[in-house]
């Protein structure tokens, strides 16, 4: 799992090495190389920085921080929705890969949407804080979302409040209540509706592709996350004088030098062509599908000058030629 939490940590602790005591980790590994963390690791950093203050909401600025930036393609995910609702399915189903000790569900009752959320596993006296951050971190998604209107937005814990539960609501805007049967989200359906004004529909696409892709292959760090939704963009915007862009077209527009980029690649086990060849495969596929698209046409829209090179890719990816799978 990649170590946002983590890094929430560590740059807010005036002593992160005692944050990341006993874990294994550096504060190099996590500042730096974004290296993948376990839960076990998260788990043991987490009673390290509560053991290092006396607040009992120090983790209010976690959440609220999270909500505006989750976790890798999530991130872009979210906020280039169609709906609200289609933000909390993506968040509902993509969130377990980041967050593995707890389980989501998205129920709808009658005129009221509840994003319910439990453990997986005991988490002794971090488990209302760790259950407590991702839900805030929603409400504050969900209160950008809205444009800060959130009057009829709730927030049930089975737990008891940790401060004064007004000052759950001052902080958050919204209505709280404790000691629950369950631990959800709750807000009218009727705003699960609500258009997005931000709404890209490529990056949209290639966000939710590459969630899809993080879950079965696991985090592989920011660069190949924003690497992978870069190239999958080039095919549609036209930005770059090739598509896909060059190495050096790629590093200029992350503001890396081509050697930076294929260390960091290195780090993670990728090259700049193996993830070249994973977006081409990926809109491939999709291209296919449209059936007034002409096979050279489609080749011409990977990038491909010949198009036996495309039918050869292709088999290469799927172990028939285009044409069958059409």
């Amino acid at each position: 799992m990649p170590n946002t939490y983590l890094k929430l940590m560590a740059q807010s602790s005036r002593d992160p090495a005692r944050v990341m005591a006993g874990s294994g980790l550096s504060v190099e590994d996590v500042l730096l190389r974004d290296a993948p963390i376990t839960v076990e690791q998260q788990l043991i950093c987490a009673r390290n920085a509560a053991a290092m203050t006396r607040r009992p909401d120090w983790h209010f600025e976690w959440a609220e921080a999270i909500g505006e930036h989750f976790h890798g393609p999530l991130t872009s995910a979210l906020f280039s929705t169609p709906t609200l609702g289609d933000g909390l399915n993506a968040y509902v189903k993509y969130l377990p890969s980041r967050i593995p000790y707890l389980v989501w569900r998205e129920r709808v009752v009658n005129d009221v949407c509840r994003i319910e959320v439990e453990s997986m596993m005991p988490l002794g006296e971090l488990g209302p804080i760790l259950i407590e951050i991702p839900l805030l971190a929603l409400l504050a998604y969900v209160r950008t979302l809205r444009g800060g209107r959130v009057q009829g937005l709730c927030m049930a814990l089975k737990h008891s409040p940790r401060v004064a539960s007004e000052r759950y609501s001052k902080r958050f805007r919204a209505d709280f209540s404790f000691g629950a049967r369950s631990n959800a989200l709750i807000l009218p359906r009727i705003w699960c509706q609500q258009a997005h004004a931000g709404h890209d529909a490529v990056l949209w696409r290639a966000s939710l592709r590459r969630c899809a892709l993080s879950e079965r292959e696991g985090y592989q760090g920011p660069v190949a996350d924003t690497l992978r939704q870069l190239l999958l963009r080039s095919f549609d915007s036209g930005d770059f004088s090739r598509t896909p862009p060059t190495v050096t077209q790629a590093a200029r527009r992350l503001h890396l030098s081509v050697r930076s980029l294929h260390r960091r690649l290195a780090e993670a086990g990728l090259s700049y062509q193996q993830l070249v060849d994973e977006a081409r495969r990926e809109r491939a596929a999709e291209l296919l599908v449209e059936p007034q698209r002409k096979l050279g046409d489609i080749a011409a829209a990977l990038g491909y000058r010949d198009p036996a090179n495309f039918s050869r890719a292709f088999r290469r990816w799927y172990g028939v030629p285009p044409s069958a799978a059409r």
